[in-house]
């Protein structure tokens, strides 16, 4: 299956470099939109998430998910 390259879509900004969707992605609230929509399941949600990055080669989906399963699970 081909992965997904998202993460390695960005826009150039003059005099700033790169911007990714990373630049603005917050694990907190991310972790708390989870826990609206999955309640008590959204660690789960979240490491199906972080895993499915992995395994399409998103590393720093990956990193997002996994730090918004941390939170979660913290």
């Amino acid at each position: 299956m081909a992965g997904n390259h998202g993460d390695r879509i960005s826009a150039a900004a003059p005099n700033r470099g790169s911007l990714t969707v990373w630049d603005y992605a917050d694990p907190d609230e991310a972790a708390k939109a989870a826990l609206d929509v999955y309640g008590s399941d959204a660690a789960t949600a979240a490491a199906h998430c972080a895993l499915t990055a992995h395994f399409d080669g998103r590393e720093r989906d990956f990193r997002f998910w996994f730090a918004v399963f941390s939170q979660l699970k913290g």
